[in-house]
């Protein structure tokens, strides 16, 4: 059943798929810190990140034949500039036949975005509820999820489940199949990683399937609201237009938003002294999600393509030429040039300018709700489980360049005083 998703014999995916990861393990060993980081062997890929940025502000990876930059204004003017978009100008991916598993919910082009963006944002055709009754959601979730964990809580798995519920709830999916609308989600969650690393066979084709009975699953939800609101003003919304656009808002948010909030929550326990000023003052919440979208961006790995021949910092990038953006190497510029004294994460300094969720590769209204999703999380947490702390180590996921995501990430609120858990995550043994 899954192979019928994909066209072509699955024998000649997985090939390509293998030999795709033998060629960045093969640029990774020549000493090419692109392919380093595409590795993902590490939890903190700065020290390649670094070697990147020594090369100068745009680094030519000919193995991989990539630029890669992670130079603050280079990266404002791709992230910014029309010319740059995400697929090539005959509409695939970059690298989509050595990738050919990756998901395809997030392929579209710069007018498709453009019209999808309008459908998704708060209080649209889409989501039809506006940022006060969001939070009013996000914090009855996350509030029935805590009491449901106990003592001890797997943030990474509260996380997911607070964000798909939250999404089922505003893409108006049926109760009774909001059960597998979170698997699904869940098995969907490698997408944004498998653009730029293969997965593995056996992940890449779950997540095709998923894939596709997300779109199901949302069409089942879009008759059922269409049918539901017969009587009232009509949306003159094409009810595959919907279903797309629920697709790309369902994926392109649902891991950077459990990213996001594993990352906060682990960076403020890391540091007791930030945590007691949030649970002190639960507004800070707001400030803490900026400031791990500066230190801990969800998203730090940013994929375009260039749809002309254009000159970056004299180097002429061909049409069709992918260029990727290192998002925490660029935040990590624009911090040492705005304050030159600020040395680490801290709720107590003044806000600076960060790329954070700006060019996203999903729906740019995703950031909004991301935001307002975590940050209301956050505040929740702080409020109501106050004596949180680390409860051993973190596993993240293997081949995950972009997200660095959390396959978990163990808390406790026993009641103990909060301790900074200093070794580090381990990698998900499969």
């Amino acid at each position: 059943m899954t192979t019928a998703l994909i066209d072509g014999d699955p024998a000649t995916w997985a090939r390509r798929l293998q030999l795709t990861r033998a060629a960045q393990w093969f640029a990774g060993n020549h000493g090419d810190p692109y392919a380093l980081i595409l590795r993902a062997e590490t939890d903190d890929p700065t020290r390649y990140e670094q070697q990147v940025v020594a090369h100068g502000p745009l680094f030519r990876s000919d193995h991989l034949d990539t630029w890669v930059t992670g130079d603050a204004a280079v990266a404002g003017e791709v992230l910014t500039d029309d010319r740059f978009g995400w697929l090539n100008r005959s509409g695939h991916r970059p690298a989509e036949q050595t990738l050919p598993l990756a998901g395809t919910a997030l392929d579209y082009g710069p007018e498709t975005r453009r019209r999808l963006d309008a459908l998704t944002r708060l209080g649209g055709p889409v989501l039809r509820t506006d940022a006060a009754g969001l939070r009013i959601r996000v914090e009855k979730s996350t509030l029935t999820l805590l009491d449901g964990a106990g003592t001890d809580v797997d943030l990474a798995t509260l996380a997911r489940r607070l964000t798909a519920s939250v999404l089922a709830d505003l893409l108006g999916v049926p109760a009774g199949r909001q059960g597998r609308f979170e698997q699904t989600l869940a098995a969907a969650g490698r997408t944004l990683d498998s653009r730029l690393c293969p997965q593995t066979v056996a992940h890449a084709l779950a997540m095709a399937a998923a894939t596709a009975e997300l779109a199901g699953l949302l069409a089942e939800a879009s008759a059922a609201t269409q049918g539901a609101s017969a009587a009232g003003p009509a949306t003159d919304v094409r009810a595959d237009d919907r279903v797309t656009a629920g697709l790309a808002l369902a994926v392109g948010t649902a891991e950077p938003a459990t990213t996001l909030l594993c990352n906060a929550v682990r960076a403020l326990l890391d540091r007791p002294a930030q945590w007691a000023l949030l649970r002190a003052d639960p507004d800070l919440a707001a400030i803490a999600v900026e400031e791990t979208l500066r230190w801990f961006p969800p998203v730090r790995l940013e994929s375009r393509v260039a749809l002309e021949d254009v000159t970056v910092v004299g180097q002429l990038v061909p049409a069709d030429g992918h260029l990727v953006v290192l998002v925490a190497a660029a935040n990590r510029a624009v911090l040492a040039a705005g304050d030159p004294g600020r040395d680490g994460f801290d709720l107590t300094r003044p806000a600076a300018p960060a790329l954070g969720l700006v060019g996203v590769p999903h729906l740019a209204g995703a950031g909004e709700l991301i935001r307002l999703v975590v940050t209301t999380a956050l505040r929740t947490l702080a409020e109501a489980a106050p004596t949180l702390r680390p409860a051993g180590r973190g596993v993240r996921w293997r081949r995950s360049p972009v997200l660095l995501g959390h396959a978990r990430l163990p808390v406790t609120r026993d009641g103990g005083t909060p301790e900074s858990d200093d070794r580090p995550a381990t990698k998900e043994a499969s």
